[in-house]
């Protein structure tokens, strides 16, 4: 008996510790938060830029795509007016077909989008941070021709909304470290 006792105790100090590490490794925290002290950032300076960051106008529709998501997520539905910084977009996309049916058909394929992106402030024209994000999007196609063809803009569209979301979180990371 008393070595199962002991067991308990020590199974249950190991699942105390084991809880207290796994709170103390949570760093995440929302794009817009309050931040602390150490920092040095707050988030109304972050939030004040909303409405201030342009975006150049789209080429292609793949990069209208990410350029409407990444409006829509830097500036939350304001309308830009004095921007202080602009973001330079440029994105391709191919579509790749990795299984082959016997009879020739593609049965599933990927779009492979490719993002580069330049964030410049516009005071002095200097890049503060440019980069290249790629985006894989698994879809399944079929020998219906509408089908085959949907299922492409889908990915399309997917793969846009993902690009869009890690250049937020990219661009804000920049301007944090700009000091905003």
């Amino acid at each position: 008996m008393w070595s199962s006792d002991r067991f308990k105790r020590c199974g249950v100090a190991l699942a105390v510790v084991a809880g207290l590490s796994a709170f103390s490794a949570c760093t995440a925290r929302p794009l817009y938060a309050d931040l602390s002290a150490a920092d040095g950032v707050s988030a109304s300076r972050l939030a004040s830029l909303r409405g201030r960051i342009a975006i150049t106008e789209a080429n292609t529709r793949t990069t209208q795509i990410v350029r409407n998501e990444l409006l829509s997520r830097l500036n939350a539905g304001a309308r830009v007016a004095e921007p202080l910084y602009a973001v330079r977009l440029d994105a391709t996309g191919v579509e790749r077909g990795i299984s082959i049916e016997t009879g020739g058909v593609p049965r599933s394929a990927i779009y492979d989008l490719t993002v580069t992106y330049s964030l410049i402030r516009l005071s002095d024209d200097q890049v503060i941070d440019s980069g290249r994000r790629e985006i894989i999007t698994p879809y399944d196609r079929t020998s219906q021709l509408y089908q085959a063809q949907r299922a492409l803009l889908d990915a399309r569209e997917q793969a846009g909304k993902e690009a869009a979301a890690q250049l937020e979180i990219t661009i804000a990371t920049a301007l944090q470290q700009e000091g905003y």
